[in-house]
């Protein structure tokens, strides 16, 4: 029998792992956690994010995922709230909203104000004159424009603080990768790292696209791939733009405080291909400058590329292992892994707490058989 080293051995180190911890140490302060993972895969992750807040401008049905999406966008200002005052981390945050403009959304624009409404989702729809008062730079044919009450984070700069935390509460980080796990029948002693073997009694698998490989090795089958999203960042001083904008094929998120704007992205399937196109960023550039000119002559700061981990049905997959008496997951977030990222910890910590009043069936692990 394997000596327990910890009670909840969380392996992905991005911001749905470290949220796990951070919440599970929360809620019962006398557990030993410990996250575990390569830095270097939340940088295509947690990392490459833009940070929105977006469950509106990115649903369209009123279906549990987007009741759950709904749900974490109002925990945000008491999840951040907390998380600073216990790393001490400043992570810059902004509930201005969301702009989509006409021009872009010409086909589905009536659609989207019906569902807005039947959703009693805060919104206005402005006037191309009260456009110019409000948001002066966008462009004139934008038309008019829906405001919509969302959200923006500095994913990075929450990504940095959920690490802090995790120190401060004195959760086990340990930065190496996991490449295997010595099992017992169904049930995983230890996961297998490059620093030695880690034993817990009970094992999160949040390792985002990089789930599906960790699982083999388990013999089990996720289907789960990575969906590459090239993007970009502008120098961009912050008063051209309060919103978040939402447009055909494009998005642009002002990080504020001198750090410019984000532009993003596509949507790849190549694999966990990490390169990093100029022509792909040009046109990124380009089709937001449709909505937003004034980035036609910004400079260029950086570029990059970020893997999304997306599930076959483009759920996130949340539960108990029915293979593995003593393995959960919470994975295949896909585009919504930062706006999901403080209900998923509730959800998570709630089900290993054997608190949590209803699972969500449509996230379960049960319908792939894992």
């Amino acid at each position: 029998m394997n000596k327990i080293d910890f009670d909840i051995v969380i392996i992905g180190s991005g911001v749905i792992g470290h949220s796990i911890a951070f919440r599970l140490k929360q809620d019962a302060p006398h557990l030993k956690i410990a996250v575990l993972g390569d830095p270097v895969n939340s940088l295509q992750a947690s990392r490459a994010a833009a940070g929105m807040l977006a469950p509106f401008c990115e649903c369209d049905e009123a279906d549990p995922f987007f009741k759950f999406c709904r749900e974490s966008l109002t925990k945000y200002p008491e999840f951040l709230k907390e998380l600073a005052s216990v790393s001490e981390v400043s992570v810059h945050h902004s509930f201005a909203g969301s702009l989509m403009p006409a021009s872009s959304y010409r086909e589905t624009w009536e659609e989207r104000k019906a569902f807005f409404a039947r959703e009693d989702i805060p919104h206005e729809v402005w006037s191309s004159e009260k456009v110019r008062q409000k948001a002066p730079y966008l462009a004139e044919d934008c038309g008019e424009v829906m405001w919509v009450g969302e959200g923006q984070v500095n994913n990075r700069q929450m990504h940095s603080a959920l690490i802090q935390a995790s120190g401060r509460r004195g959760i086990h980080v340990l930065e190496a990768n996991v490449s295997g796990f010595i099992r017992d029948g169904a049930s995983i002693l230890s996961a297998v790292t490059d620093s030695g073997n880690i034993n817990g009694e009970r094992f999160v698998l949040a390792s985002g696209s990089w789930s599906s490989q960790l699982a083999r090795v388990l013999e089990v089958s996720i289907p789960l791939k990575p969906i590459k999203g090239q993007m970009c960042r502008v120098q961009l001083a912050d008063h051209f733009m309060d919103y978040t904008l939402h447009g055909k094929m494009t998005y642009i998120a002002p990080w504020r405080e001198g750090n410019g704007f984000v532009i993003g992205s596509t949507m790849e399937d190549r694999g966990f291909d990490p390169s990093v196109e100029n022509a792909v960023i040009d046109r990124l550039i380009a089709n937001a400058a449709e909505i937003l000119p004034c980035l036609k002559t910004a400079p260029l700061i950086e570029s990059w590329a970020g893997l999304r981990p997306a599930a076959e049905d483009l759920m996130p997959i949340m539960g108990k292992s029915g293979r593995y008496e003593n393995l959960l997951y919470s994975s295949g977030h896909y585009r919504n892994g930062i706006l999901l990222t403080p209900n998923q910890a509730d959800y998570m910590s709630a089900l290993m707490r054997g608190t949590l009043d209803n699972e969500i069936p449509e996230f379960s692990p049960s319908r792939y058989n894992l």
